[in-house]
């Protein structure tokens, strides 16, 4: 028996989710670190044995064309078909690829996530004895039928679908996974051909087919699903494929020793004790004693640039290259933030890409602490200017400097290389890098603590107008790319401020 074909429609628009697709198709958008359109040709190959695949580009399909290949780099044939008519919809992307399958097909939505689903069962149905096979689930509210389409049954045959039903009368959900007999593209491509500019509304042609009396199957599907054909839908399918195996995740806290005199020893062996660490790294520009001591402990590793000039930008980015967990936590040396926090930046970051810490919730602030006053205000202030810079992402922020804070590794190794500052100001690098990858940022109070038992209060270098002005060039020049300003900003930083 000859195996299945693979066929992935991808040439929409994807406008639902904008501002996310405005450079990318629907399709490449990442889920826990892969893009769906590499997650559906995986499970593709591995739980159904497709070797083949069609896919259909239309809206960027240039770049689903260099993502794909050949295929050879997933361990697949890609085949490409191209579909000028987007205003055609799905229906004719499907009729498209008629030509090219000459036996069953297993289609997926480009759009669609699985998550621990039981697609391989698929190969143990009776498809080959129908003319369609649609998957389903069962839903979960009928909010969640309305946003995608209703199936009637009787026994293990469709009788009827409804494309996004106003009223929900079935408990069953269908989903963009079908088994097709060739005959079923045929049939479809023969109807585009009587009226060529008429749209077809694929599920209603398919409920057509059924209701006609064409042998039509249904097969539950298991695990969890999301069409992610928004923002939320997108953060509801990372939150699925995080939360699944959370507890597996390790995760690596980077404390950062930017003053050789300030505080070391305690405090990481207070971080090397919270159970939801798996490493502490330790990154410095010089060795001490001090390193020497906290080395001891099996958790924590140490590593010395040995360049006492090092930038801070330079060490911290050298900090997180070493670390070797999926989830990376940066902590500072001035011994003011609390292991506590852990487990809430933990639990935030299974619906986040990056959580970051605020400093400015005035219960969790201790009296001597740096962020009262001005200071606040200014932090404040510069928060409020980047949800203004980049309002389309729903950003919402009161302090972006700081600098306790969780992402994942796939995250961090996507804004990388943007990562240029060799300054304090590399933590707002960080949250605006984020921001420009379309990934979602939340943000969680910490406690903020005086813990220097010597100075009345938690004094900071970097806290002056210099360090002040020159995020803000950072600011404009990501956000507007304008040299002229950021140059503006930097010589006068320089001049009240100095170098951080």
């Amino acid at each position: 028996m000859a195996g299945l074909v693979g066929l992935i429609p991808a040439a929409g628009r994807g406008i639902r989710a904008y501002p996310y697709t405005e450079s990318v198709p629907k399709c490449l958008l990442e889920v826990d670190g892969a893009p769906l359109l590499r997650r559906n040709v995986e499970l593709m190959r591995d739980q159904l044995g497709i070797r083949d695949i069609f896919v259909v580009v239309g809206h960027h399909g240039d770049r689903i064309r260099e993502y794909l290949g050949d295929g050879s780099g997933f361990g697949v044939r890609t085949y490409f078909i191209q579909n000028d008519r987007l205003d055609l919809e799905l229906a004719w992307s499907v009729a498209l690829a008629a030509p090219e399958i000459s036996d069953y097909c297993c289609m997926i939505l480009s759009d669609e996530c699985y998550i621990g689903s039981n697609h391989r069962e698929l190969l143990d149905s009776p498809y080959r004895s129908a003319l369609a096979t649609c998957t389903l689930v069962a839903a979960e509210s009928p909010k969640q039928v309305r946003k995608n389409y209703a199936v009637w049954t009787e026994a293990d045959r469709v009788v009827a679908l409804e494309e996004k039903p106003t009223t929900v009368h079935s408990p069953w959900m269908g989903v963009g996974t079908y088994l097709l007999h060739p005959d079923a593209l045929r049939r479809l491509a023969a109807d585009f051909a009587e009226a060529p500019d008429s749209p077809i509304v694929w599920t209603t042609w398919l409920g057509e087919l059924a209701r006609s009396g064409e042998r039509v199957l249904a097969f539950p599907l298991k695990g969890g699903y999301v069409n992610v054909n928004d923002r939320e839908a997108l953060n509801l399918a990372n939150h699925l494929a995080r939360d699944r195996d959370f507890e597996s995740r390790t995760a690596s806290l980077v404390y950062v020793v930017d003053d050789a005199e300030g505080a070391v020893e305690e405090p990481v062996l207070r971080f090397a004790e919270a159970p939801e660490l798996a490493e502490v790294v330790v990154a410095a520009r010089s060795p001490s004693a001090a390193l020497d001591a906290v080395e001891r402990h099996p958790k924590v590793r140490v590593h010395v640039n040995g360049d006492a000039q090092l930038p801070l930008g330079i060490l911290v980015r050298e900090g997180l290259d070493a670390a070797r967990g999926d989830i990376l936590l940066t902590a500072y040396s001035d011994d003011s933030f609390s292991a506590r926090d852990i487990p809430k930046l933990l639990v935030y970051l299974r619906d986040a890409d990056l959580v970051v810490g605020t400093r400015t919730t005035r219960q969790m602030i201790d009296q001597g602490t740096n962020m009262r006053g001005i200071v606040r205000a200014a932090h404040v202030a510069l928060a409020k200017l980047m949800e203004l810079l980049w309002f389309r992402f729903d950003s919402r922020f009161t302090d972006v400097c700081c600098v306790y804070r969780a992402l994942w590794r796939s995250t961090y190794t996507l804004i990388r290389g943007e990562l240029r500052s060799t300054g304090v100001e590399i933590f707002p690098e960080m949250v605006i890098e984020v921001l420009r990858a379309r990934r979602r940022i939340i943000e969680i109070p910490v406690n903020y603590s005086a813990r220097d038992r010597e100075h009345e209060y938690v004094s900071s270098k970097y806290q002056n107008v210099g360090t002040f002005l020159r995020i803000l060039g950072l600011m404009l020049s990501k956000r507007f790319g304008s040299r002229a300003s950021s140059r503006l900003l930097r010589a006068r930083a320089a001049q009240v401020g100095g170098r951080a």
